[in-house]
């Protein structure tokens, strides 16, 4: 449906690539993008762990929990 504008687009960003391949093309300094995703997902799994451990039930100190199976009258 707008399959002309980004043509377009792209195409200016193939042209830009192209002409910088010229020996007379100026030289511009590299930049690494950083990826907005990870960085994103992170922030909201810091957040939601955050989260997690101010809802949480306090643990008993007690005595630790026994693994799935295990008899509490052992011993």
């Amino acid at each position: 449906m707008y399959s002309l504008p980004i043509g377009l687009v792209m195409a200016q960003g193939a042209a830009q690539e192209a002409r910088s391949a010229l020996p007379c093309a100026p030289v511009m300094p590299h930049v690494d993008r950083v990826p907005m995703a990870p960085r994103t997902r992170r922030a909201v799994a810091g957040g939601l762990r955050h989260l997690a451990d101010v809802v949480a039930p306090p643990r008993s100190v007690g005595h630790a929990p026994l693994p799935s199976g295990a008899c509490r009258d052992t011993g």
